[in-house]
């Protein structure tokens, strides 16, 4: 037995300066007493003198003067430890807000004397044999729950009723620390079980469970025939463990609300008894206490899941004092375990077996072990002094830099005995030697440390606030969690020949049993593709008295979960042993069958592998899985299989824009097309400045256009690709910002001239955003090449931008030329050369937007959303993916936007992406009161809907203002709700069609006022030769949609999706709907309405839209008129 790490290695530097609090004296718990105030002791102290209670004023003045250190240690933690006073606000207000109303428990304490009562005047029994037992127990309707294996009818050993020697109180109830939660919580209640009624053999062989379910069943009976008692009465396994029934006592759904129904709670009757009954030695994980065939004893394996249930329950009353130990010597103990319990409710974690092991009462336990011990060499962890969120912290930390599985975490020094338990978590209770944490599966330990490490992370980020995703946030979703994700139908255990007596003895659950089966294999066989393997099962653990065990309710399944490795999950080859190793060659054959072969790769080396092909529909990842589950569980097994959101994937795949080959391919054809731009824009030097930098600045060379980029695709101006080029420095720049118009397109007839020389394939056009006299002209030069890739390129200079800044002739007009600069050039380039990098550092980014822009793009978004913006929000789910892992899959990842998009509070939150960790604490902060002074001057979002900052753009509102408004804004949070509420139910229905996805991408058109439908583009663009004519690459469609915007100015808010061109969508304004009086110069079309007012004329205006598109428009569809 070894102790794992000191405190020293938490890395909180506070710890060394707070002062511990004085040890206390400690006082037992009785059960349904109440706690003694614990400064009761300090207030009576108090003596008198002369008639003057002296003592009570020195103790005054101590208690202002502890009362001002607290105030001051406060703050100190507000600044040093909880990262900002909201923070702290924010965990006081969920404790608050946790806390259970005392008010509606109370009443349930009279239950509780009233079960007592029953309880202790329930007369004996004789002893008796099993069918003496059962006759008796079967003349009340009530079945015995014996575990299995059941007792043979001819056992000696016999059964006896006697009272319970006591009557107690235990669990999170009697400490104080349960919460609110939508379920209802639990009251234990341990009846112990008179020592006289047990031998020192009943140990061995299930002798004591068997004996114990029939103290259970009669206990059960007598409560049941008591009419004064009006509460339904049912079995439950305590925590999931099959060997340990117990009852439980639920308020009657009649209709009338008990005291049980408003405390939201449920009871629990544990048998239990006294640590004297058995030796604690012979209980001890390395002994066996299951003879389960007939070789000597010494020879059989230890069984520690028997020998610990039975070791529960001693220390069922005796843990609920060690607890309330704690509690005493520490103030913030409670809260500390409330803020425990969220956190691993959010997680999916809870002290069942079906729920991993570890709960809210394991974890308490953690906590006041640590408060004593679990340090080097004895020493304890935890300052007694720590606020709840010390606590909480540092007990997350632990449990991340600490394999319990490894080395066990004990209360002293003393050696202590920890066979038995390999491979598993050990939290030992050194004076009986149980391991707290005995149910706790090696997979389930896994996740749990993984969970840690993410919330340390989190924690230790003073750059953001966290506090949603550690506390409020559902972390265990089956459609966000993993990368992975598929569920599983068990197979029958009758017919598992592999689970045989021993297996039973070691996995009294045959869905633990299963589950941990699945992980070995999938964790042997995935390797380093994956970084975690998760597996989860859900069974019933509530039954009625009249059945020995639960039935089985439809078709049981769980659910796999795997976080993938980028870097490895996709390769192709899995590499076995060398062929010279022997051994481990037969046990790699072994484990993946006819698909390991012997295989010699390039650097010489000989050894087995298997070799995996890639397929459309199905990952490497997901056909290693299916293989693996097929060949070690059964092929009806693997043939049960389904991958979450499976369908939504094929959706994907089946996409010829998204789904076309190797993106990551096609868009290096396309920058290798840039590179050789780029050199060719680099060497001429025929010109008075020469071009000193070449920069992309198109989605399309940063892999984040929807289709990906091919040879002889240009069919539109949406094809080119943008560069922008920056000149040597000169200070002969014209003064006037119309003549440095004028001298950049000079410039540009130059090197399209240059081009020309240098390859007379290339073909070069000339062109100008606007009048060349204004400002505003952004001249650009199409240069196509003879392999069917073209740019567009246009010139920017730091003078430009700094004439701009000081433009004042107009103000307004030189700032508004300013942001469009910096917008679709000099940032653009920026952010490309950026996302670029961002895209090889996560490798799953790229398709990601892709899918994401498609969705934006579906609900005709387009002119509302810049690219830019998009592709800032796919990728804070990549840089601040807490409470998960950056996505290693792009439909995750896609699912993962939604999920942002949904629950952004955009009015009240910034979104602030620091790519490159090179924002501090204080210009964060900054930017974070850009955004409070511009929701202050601008309550009603009229000028700024979304704030999205970057590194390289701090204003927030770049690529955010104009658009989208606060209407558009608000239909992206309602659509993704919808889309997210689609996913949802398709996955809980387990659809796996496409077709169940598809509404994700279609927009209701219901939702408009009207829809003009286009005539389809694409058999004409089809048409186009290349090199195309300059006269054909016009954007008709939206040439025409800023035509109807032109018009109709602000009467119409207009919608399209310019991948598609399918149609254009409108909403009026509600102010033109109105009747209005008559006016000159109403600014839309009107007809005579009631009372002599004007109306909107929708017809005619939505015939004058279709007029003006002439033969673009195919249909008119008016869905509203006001």
């Amino acid at each position: 037995m070894t102790k794992r790490k000191s405190t020293e290695q938490l890395n909180n530097k506070e710890i060394d300066n707070l002062h511990e609090l004085d040890e206390q004296e400690e006082e037992e718990f009785e059960g349904f007493e109440d706690e003694s105030d614990d400064n009761d002791d300090e207030i009576q102290q108090k003596s008198t003198v002369n008639g003057k209670n002296t003592q009570g004023l020195k103790l005054k003045k101590k208690l202002k003067a502890t009362h001002l250190a607290d105030e001051l240690r406060n703050i100190q933690e507000a600044v040093q430890l909880y990262k900002s006073n909201i923070f702290k606000l924010e965990i006081d207000e969920l404790l608050k807000e946790l806390r259970v109303d005392e008010n509606k428990t109370k009443p349930v304490d009279k239950i509780l004397h009233q079960i007592k009562e029953i309880v202790e005047n329930i007369e004996p029994t004789e002893e008796m044999l099993l069918p003496e037992a059962e006759e008796l127990i079967s003349k009340t309707g009530i079945s015995i729950p014996f575990p299995d294996p059941k007792p043979q009818p001819d056992v000696q050993y016999r059964f006896k009723y006697d009272k319970p020697a006591d009557f107690n109180l235990v669990g999170q109830y009697s400490l104080k620390t349960m919460i609110k939660t939508p379920q209802k919580f639990a009251i234990d209640v341990v009846v112990t079980m008179p020592d006289q009624i047990f031998h020192d053999k009943d140990i061995l062989n299930y002798r004591y469970f068997h004996k114990r379910a029939f103290y259970l069943a009669f206990l059960a009976s007598s409560l049941q025939k008591n009419e004064d008692l009006s509460l339904k009465i049912s079995y439950e396994y305590l925590d999931g463990d099959h060997l340990r029934p117990v009852l439980r006592l639920d308020p009657i759904n009649d209709g009338t609300k008990t005291e049980l129904h408003k405390a939201k709670c449920y009871i629990r009757i544990i048998p239990g008894i006294t640590n004297s009954v058995f030796s604690h030695n012979k209980l001890s994980g390395s002994r066996n206490c299951i003879r389960y065939d007939q070789a000597p004893v010494d020879s059989l394996k230890p069984t520690p899941y028997y020998n610990s249930s039975i070791l529960s329950d001693t220390q069922l009353f005796d843990n609920t004092v060690f607890l309330h130990k704690a509690a005493k010597s520490s103030d913030s103990f409670r809260d500390a375990c409330k803020l425990g319990e969220i956190w691993l409710r959010q997680r999916g974690f809870s002290s069942s077996v079906d729920g991993g092991g570890i709960g809210a009462w394991e974890f308490s336990i953690l906590i006041a072990t640590l408060l004593v011990g679990g340090g080097s060499h004895g020493s304890r962890v935890l300052s007694k002094g720590f606020s709840n969120y010390q606590l909480f912290k540092a007990t997350l930390n632990f449990i991340s830099l600490n394999d319990f599985t490894e080395y066990a975490v004990t209360m002293g020094n003393e050696a202590v005995d920890t066979e038995g338990f390999d491979g598993l978590p050990v939290l030992l209770n050194n004076a009986v030697g149980l391991n707290t944490l005995w149910k706790t599966s090696s997979y389930s330990y896994e996740r749990l440390r993984h969970e840690a490490s993410l919330t340390v992370k989190e924690l230790d980020d003073i750059k953001g606030d966290h506090f949603d995703s550690v506390f409020l946030d559902r972390v265990d979703s089956i459609v966000y969690q993993y990368d992975l994700t598929a569920s599983l139908k068990f197979s029958k255990s009758q017919s598992d020949k592999a689970y045989r007596e021993l297996e039973r003895v070691f996995s009294p659950s045959y869905y633990a049993y299963f589950t941990s089966k699945v992980y070995r294999v999938l964790k042997t066989g995935l390797g380093e593709r994956a970084a975690l393997v998760s597996v989860k099962f859900k069974e019933s653990s509530q039954w009625d008295l009249t059945d020995r065990k639960p039935s089985l309710i439809g078709e049981p399944s769980f659910t796999i979960g795997l976080i993938l490795n980028p870097e490895h999950s996709e390769q192709q080859v899995t590499h076995g042993p060398s062929a010279e190793d022997k051994s481990a060659a037969d046990s790699f054959r072994n484990f993946w069958g006819s698909k390991s072969e012997l295989r010699r790769f390039k650097d010489g080396s000989i050894t087995e592998s298997v070799v995996w092909t890639t397929q459309p529909d199905r990952s490497v990842v997901g056909q290693i899985m299916t293989y693996l589950i097929g060949r070690h569980l059964g092929e009806s097994v693997a043939a049960s299989i389904t991958f979450v959101a499976d369908g939504l994937n094929r959706l994907f795949m089946d996409d010829p824009q998204l789904g076309e080959g190797n993106a990551f391919g096609n868009f290096q054809k396309a920058l290798n097309a840039f590179e050789t731009l780029r050199k060719m824009l680099i060497d001429i030097d025929d010109l008075p400045l020469r071009v000193s930098t070449v920069m992309p600045a198109s989605q399309i060379l940063r892999y984040a256009s929807i289709q990906t980029p091919a040879e002889f695709q240009v069919k539109s101006v949406h094809d080119f690709a943008d560069v922008v080029i920056e000149l040597e420095t000169s200070s002969k720049w014209p003064e006037d910002l119309k003549a440095v118009q004028h001298s950049k397109a000079a410039f540009l007839l130059g090197i399209g001239k240059s081009l020309e020389a240098a390859d007379a394939s290339i073909i070069v056009r000339p062109g100008l955003g606007r009048d060349l006299d204004t400002i505003e002209n952004f001249a650009h030069l199409d240069v196509l090449f003879a392999n069917g890739y073209a740019f567009r390129v246009r010139i920017t200079t730091e003078r430009e931008a700094s004439m701009l800044k000081n433009y004042k002739q107009d103000k307004d007009l030189g700032q508004r030329t300013l942001r469009k600069l910096e917008r679709k050039l000099t940032l653009a380039a920026r952010h490309t050369t950026e996302f670029q990098t961002l895209c090889h550092r996560f490798p799953f980014l790229s398709p990601t937007v892709r899918r994401v822009k498609k969705w934006f793009h579906s609900h005709y978004l387009s002119p509302h959303v810049d690219d830019i913006l998009i592709e800032l929000l796919t990728l804070t789910v990549f840089l601040r993916p807490f409470p998960w892992t950056p996505p290693a899959n792009a439909t995750i990842g896609f699912l993962r936007t939604l999920y942002l998009l949904a629950h952004w509070d955009w009015r009240s939150d910034p979104l602030i992406l620091d790519i490159d960790s090179s924002l501090n604490i204080h210009e964060i902060q900054e930017i974070r009161d850009s955004f409070k002074s511009l929701r202050t001057h601008d309550p009603e979002f009229s000028q700024v809907a979304m704030f999205v900052a970057v590194n390289y753009e701090r204003s927030g509102t770049l690529w955010t203002s104009p658009g989208p408004s606060k209407v558009i804004a608000s239909r992206i949070t309602a659509l993704a709700r919808a889309s997210c509420e689609v996913v949802k139910s398709a996955i809980s229905d387990k659809l796996t069609e496409s077709a169940a996805f598809e509404r994700i991408f279609a927009t209701p058109l219901q939702d408009f006022d009207f829809v003009l439908h286009l005539n389809d583009l694409t058999a004409a663009n089809s048409l186009i030769a290349y090199p195309p004519q300059a006269d054909l690459l016009c954007d008709a469609v939206g040439l025409y949609f800023a035509e109807l915007q032109t018009v109709f100015n602000d009467n119409v808010l207009l919608f399209r999706d310019n991948t598609s061109n399918d149609a254009i969508a409108g909403v009026w304004d509600p102010k033109v709907l109105e009747p209005k009086n008559w006016k000159v110069y109403l600014g839309y079309s009107s007809r005579p309405d009631k009372d002599g007012k004007v109306k909107a004329n929708v017809q005619a205006m939505v015939r004058e839209m279709a007029r003006l598109g002439g033969d673009l428009v195919a249909d008119v569809e008016i869905y509203r008129e006001g």
